[in-house]
């Protein structure tokens, strides 16, 4: 009996920790189309990139002001803040001409999906 016991806490870990897992993943996937012209775009369009919030598109901003703007997609890194792995999430979104496009694709509260 100690035995099925004890499996049967493991599975429970198992399916929790599998839970919490995907929770996780699910929410950190982010829902966004179009694009971001980080020379122009406003803190509230940055703020919309995959994981860059409303204090980090302030810095990109601060740091775009500072430095006369970004010459190539890849100056965001030089952005506290930034480093690989976040430009490799936001690469696909950003560019330096035309305009800023990108909205939310994630339904409002209360819509259906």
């Amino acid at each position: 009996m100690r035995v099925i016991d004890k499996s049967f806490w493991v599975v429970i870990l198992v399916i929790v920790i599998g839970s919490i897992w995907q929770a996780r993943f699910c929410l950190s996937v982010e829902q966004v189309e179009g694009k971001v012209n980080i020379n122009t775009a406003t803190e509230a369009q940055i703020a919309l990139l995959p994981g860059i919030g409303p204090k980090l598109a302030t810095e990109v901003v601060n740091y775009r002001t500072n430095s006369g703007g970004f010459k190539t997609v890849e100056d965001i890194k030089k952005v506290s803040g930034v480093g690989d792995k976040k430009f490799e999430k936001i690469k696909d979104f950003v560019v330096l001409e035309g305009e800023t496009t990108i909205k939310s694709t994630k339904p409002a509260k209360g819509e259906k999906e």
